[in-house]
């Protein structure tokens, strides 16, 4: 089995963890220089705060006391999440942090049971000892835990623990109700052209003639597929080596005409890819924009 632990709305809890003031109120992290919300909490997402949302034109709420906003601690970050891999290490037989805020466990020759019993357990021992509010999705595949992570946050009869086989009913009307855009590595170009085929949902991937996925897309589609069958392709050592590039990509909530939203944005996916660059400890030939 293979588990994804993932922070909820994280850089938000980690403000929380040091002003439990802020707790159950709608909280947003600015950007830097408080240019505009990069981080959520789920009250204010609740408000229909629109991430990248420019902070001045919620100033008026602020001084009502209606919302609450912070600037931004990256530092702080950092050091929680390198708190909750160590935390993870000292526990799991195997840890692989895939972002700031996610970390992959591997839990072979571990019973269903088990792992259930093991993310449970995390989950309140990460809660006690780092302040922190995570999901665990647990799942024979990286991708299949992906979506098991995000079914822990979204049904509250999971507790914020799912466990997935890959074969059970659960994962049948998971994968029918994902959107093929919504799997972990297929963007939305992709499922444009997957739409042309009739390939709208995750179990329609799941299904495609493999071959023509190799043929038509690539052969790391094909594997997205098997992954969503619950046949592991993608390899421990893939993830812990650095990345040759670096994307962060968005999309806006809404249409905008506004150069300072876009600008702002910028700046937000910028800082993103900067700290994915830090974390491998590596430097850039380039930027593309």
């Amino acid at each position: 089995m293979i588990g994804l632990v993932d922070a909820n709305n994280f850089y938000v809890s980690c403000e929380r963890v040091f002003d439990p003031a802020l707790e159950g109120k709608p909280v947003g992290v600015m950007s830097n220089n408080d240019g505009c919300i990069i981080a959520r909490s789920a009250e204010m997402k609740a408000m229909d705060i629109p991430m990248g949302m420019p902070s001045f034109k919620l100033e008026s709420l602020r001084k009502r006391g209606d919302i609450y906003l912070k600037s931004s601690n990256y530092e702080l970050y950092g050091d929680m999440s390198a708190r909750l891999c160590q935390l993870l290490r000292d526990t799991c037989p195997a840890v692989s942090p895939y972002s700031i805020d996610e970390m992959f466990i591997y839990l072979e020759a571990f019973s269903n049971q088990q792992c259930q019993t093991l993310g449970e357990w995390l989950r309140r021992r990460i809660r006690r000892h780092l302040g922190l509010p995570v999901c665990v999705g647990l799942a024979p595949t990286h991708t299949l835990a992906k979506l098991a992570n995000h079914l822990a946050k979204q049904a509250t009869h999971y507790q914020g623990v799912c466990l997935l086989t890959g074969k059970d009913a659960a994962t049948t009307a998971l994968l029918k109700q994902t959107p093929v855009g919504s799997v972990w590595g297929v963007g939305r170009r992709i499922a444009e052209r997957l739409a042309i085929s009739n390939i709208n949902t995750a179990w329609d991937l799941r299904e495609a003639d493999l071959r023509l996925l190799r043929k038509h897309f690539s052969v790391v589609l094909a594997r997205t597929a098997l992954e969503l069958r619950g046949t592991p392709c993608l390899q421990m050592n893939a993830l812990d080596q650095p990345r040759h590039r670096i994307m962060t990509s968005r999309s806006f909530g809404q249409s905008t005409g506004s150069k300072t939203e876009v600008h702002n944005a910028l700046r937000q996916h910028a800082q993103r890819s900067a700290e994915k660059l830090r974390q491998q400890r590596s430097l850039t030939r380039a930027v593309m924009i």
